[in-house]
């Protein structure tokens, strides 16, 4: 397995990209995920290591499906 974070790092990527392409502000991708703007920031900029509940959450908010995340961790050799 890879360093920790390095893949909370390559998650956040993912998240931020996903919610870019949509033209999602952070505001409304919070709202949509029921988390706080503070929790959500930390989480885009790898800071925070969000639970499995929150990337369930932010994954249905963005339209993805969380096994499609782990996917493409596992395509970078992240996992």
């Amino acid at each position: 397995m890879r360093d920790e974070v390095d893949i909370y790092r390559e998650i956040s990527k993912i998240l931020e990209q996903k919610r870019v392409n949509l033209g999602m502000s952070k505001r409304q991708l919070g709202k949509l995920a029921g988390i706080t703007p503070v929790y959500l920031r930390e989480v885009l900029r790898g800071e925070r290591k969000p639970s499995v509940i929150i990337l369930i959450s932010l994954c249905s908010a963005l339209n993805f499906k969380p096994s499609d995340l782990f996917i493409h961790l596992e395509s970078k050799n992240k996992i």
